[in-house]
């Protein structure tokens, strides 16, 4: 289990304590997200039609199956995954639509697919996954009050959608931040991740800063930790490897592309935007280091906590998809550079 058992008395004495704190930041983070007005406004190429596919917060490619994303919900529902088309179409397996299960509302006799169940897994804020070579890693790092001490990386191997209604980790791995002492910190909450990506046998985490006790307050930075895939334990010591500021906005999601060139990052609110960083050739410092970098501002997005790169007609995109289910195509040529 990502995080045991705590009395009920203590943990909603706990949240309704930092509702009374962060009652204030609300109105601020709702004032930014309903101001930002730069940028292209984006028009959705599809809508999602699958009714259990409501809050998707994690996508990534499939390594062996042609066209296919992996997503997940985030907290809320239940520990599943789903496995997409790039038009958002829901995969259901062969057996299953012999038996008349279905990937959107039932009429008839037909029933729901509700997605590929994670067995022995548990969604307490599942953000994000990523995946290496064959493997999927579904990060269990949702943290957006700073104070879980219990988070972690559920890792599976990739499944055929089209055959499997479920599917087992191979383990779960503990992992924790070398720079957090209190939980929720007294300074800078920068312990919440939305974000990861794997490169080169590493798994990567992009946090998503805010100041301290103010939850809804945006801060345009953010850090980098990496854990070796390699060597994984039972529970891990993530090593923080880059920082950056100035970015807009707080970073909601993040990919790398197929050729390991480029690394993504979807910064939601206050501006949104995608950031492009040409990878270094030597060493962790992905952001610092970067040859060069680009930004595309937009608009009218909705809330985006997923994204991931792509093929689409043979052309390089970058896919989201956001809580209103509409999902997005962006080609790599529409990114503007941005000089140091």
């Amino acid at each position: 289990m990502p995080e045991p058992t705590r009395s009920k008395k203590r943990r909603w004495g706990c949240f309704v304590l930092l509702l009374l704190l962060l009652g204030a930041s609300w109105f601020v983070g709702f004032f930014n997200r309903g101001h930002q007005q730069i940028g292209r406004v984006l028009e959705p190429v599809a809508k999602l039609t699958h009714p259990k596919m409501e809050e998707v917060s994690g996508l990534v490619a499939s390594a062996q199956f042609e066209n296919i994303l992996w997503a997940h919900n985030d907290s809320g529902n239940e520990p599943r995954l789903f496995a997409i088309t790039t038009d958002g179409e829901v995969i259901v397996p062969e057996e299953l639509q012999e038996r008349l299960y279905v990937a959107e509302q039932p009429k008839g006799r037909e029933k729901l697919f509700e997605g590929i169940a994670v067995e022995e897994a548990t969604l307490v804020d599942w953000e994000s996954i990523a995946r290496n070579e064959n493997s999927l890693y579904i990060t269990e790092m949702g943290n957006n009050l700073n104070a879980r001490r219990h988070l972690g990386i559920y890792e599976v191997a990739e499944p055929d959608p089209h055959q499997t209604s479920q599917v087992t980790p191979t383990r779960f791995a503990e992992v924790q931040y070398p720079d957090q002492k209190r939980f929720p910190p007294f300074s800078s909450w920068h312990f919440d991740c939305e974000a990861a990506f794997c490169r080169d046998g590493k798994l990567y985490f992009v946090t998503k800063n805010r100041p301290a006790f103010r939850l809804f307050v945006q801060q345009d930075s953010a850090n980098l930790y990496s854990l070796d895939l390699a060597q994984l334990k039972s529970v891990n010591t993530l090593k923080l490897v880059d920082k950056i500021d100035n970015l807009g906005g707080w970073v909601t999601a993040a990919d790398i592309s197929p050729d390991g060139r480029w690394v993504a990052l979807l910064c939601e609110s206050p501006v949104q935007s995608l950031w492009l960083f040409e990878t270094p050739q030597q060493g962790d410092r992905l952001f610092t280091d970067a040859s060069s970098k680009a930004r595309l501002v937009f608009q009218k997005g909705g809330q985006l906590e997923s994204l991931a790169f792509a093929k689409y007609e043979g052309q390089d995109v970058l896919v989201m998809i956001n809580e209103e289910r509409e999902l997005f195509r962006i080609t790599l040529d529409e990114f503007e550079l941005v000089e140091d």
